[in-house]
């Protein structure tokens, strides 16, 4: 009988993977260990953490991306620490690069601290793994996926992501004077079909007869592929481009640029800063906010989350769209009217979806 647990949906790479991975070698900040050091750490000990009924003690965030000083590894790091520090904790922050020692970091992390943290969907089966090895252990699994079947000493944390696109979609079709708009993610995922099908539907409650474009780089790390698609759907009178395709994003970037037309990030908060007068601002995806949620639920002594998949969104301040600070003061008077005018429209379906009143569509079939 096969006994194996493995995660619902895409196990390789998604793109939240977004974050630069830097090669091989292991990035240490303040409260991080090397990899060497932290496996040398744990082995040598020659005891296991004390798992009691009281209160967790002890921390380990263990992570396939570097922090490299990119937002959301920063946040969960930041998160993790504020926890720590409020409930008497300890912290460790470990990157570990390779994927062949995913499994053997959870466990030994597993082996010494009560909570173990990790994230994205490509550490899906290695969490199982060390889950059911270690299930004393409390385990939480951010941007994960439901496990099949659920385990009792896990939690996965989805996202709503699509909210967010579906505001942009508002936002673009607001901003734009062709009536067409355009999207570029990073492969053909269910989940990045929803995002398509929200940002068309947002659209098309401000512009009914809007032509929205959607288009996959095939890649989370192609800005040559971005760039090319960006600069397509710009010279066929695509005036703003909503990006959700992680380093790709970069060539979208370039193509903006270089076109002087407008676009939205995703997920990067800051990347306004690039182009003031071109971004209009970013779907947003609070991975700290997120990852405090879990920790507050985590660190109690009697755990209730565990077993359970937890999906998250614009109620819990997680996912929304966050627009620029500074292009209503960076581009021209008439693109900066219509994007105040854009975001009021935003404002208001925002408090829509808070109220119960408006349900954003998910749809995950196939864009045209």
């Amino acid at each position: 009988m096969d006994d194996s647990i493995t995660p619902i949906g895409p196990a390789t790479e998604s793109r939240r993977s977004f974050l630069r991975k830097a090669g091989f070698t292991i990035v240490g900040i303040t409260g991080t260990a090397a990899l060497p050091e932290f496996l040398a750490a744990c082995s040598s000990s020659p005891t296991k953490k004390v798992t009691t009924p009281s209160a967790p003690s002890s921390i380990a965030l263990i992570s396939p991306q570097s922090s490299g000083g990119d937002p959301p590894v920063l946040d969960m790091i930041a998160a993790m620490d504020s926890a720590g520090k409020a409930h008497n904790a300890k912290t460790r922050f470990v990157y570990v690069s390779d994927p062949s020692r995913y499994t053997s970091t959870l466990n030994l992390a597993a082996d010494s601290y009560d909570i173990v943290i990790t994230a994205f969907p490509e550490m899906g089966t290695p969490i199982a793994a060390a889950a059911k090895a270690h299930p004393k252990t409390r385990f939480i699994w951010i941007y994960g996926s439901p496990l099949s079947p659920s385990m009792p000493n896990v939690v996965s944390v989805g996202y709503k992501f699509y909210e967010g696109m579906y505001f942009a979609g508002i936002l673009a079709a607001s901003v734009s004077t062709t009536h067409k708009i355009g999207y570029i993610g990073g492969a053909a995922l269910p989940t990045l079909n929803a995002d398509y099908w929200a940002y068309a539907a947002g659209a098309r409650t401000v512009d009914p007869s809007i032509s929205v474009s959607g288009a996959f780089v095939g890649s989370f790390t192609d800005p040559t592929g971005g760039l090319q698609i960006a600069d397509s759907m710009y010279g066929s009178g695509v005036d703003v481009i909503q990006t959700d395709a992680s380093a790709s994003d970069d060539g979208v970037l370039q193509a903006a640029k270089t076109r002087h037309l407008y676009m939205s990030w995703d997920t990067d908060l800051t990347a306004y800063k690039q182009a003031p007068d071109l971004i209009l601002g970013a779907a947003a995806l609070q991975f700290g906010t997120s990852l405090a949620l879990q920790l507050e639920s985590a660190l109690q002594p009697k755990w209730t989350d565990g077993g359970k998949f937890v999906e998250q969104g614009l109620k819990d301040k997680v996912t929304g769209y966050v627009p620029s600070p500074e292009f209503a003061t960076s581009a021209s008077s008439a693109a900066a009217a219509r994007f105040t005018a854009g975001m009021s429209k935003v404002h208001a379906a925002e408090a829509a979806v808070a109220s119960g009143t408006l349900t954003i569509p998910y749809d995950t079939k196939a864009i045209p």
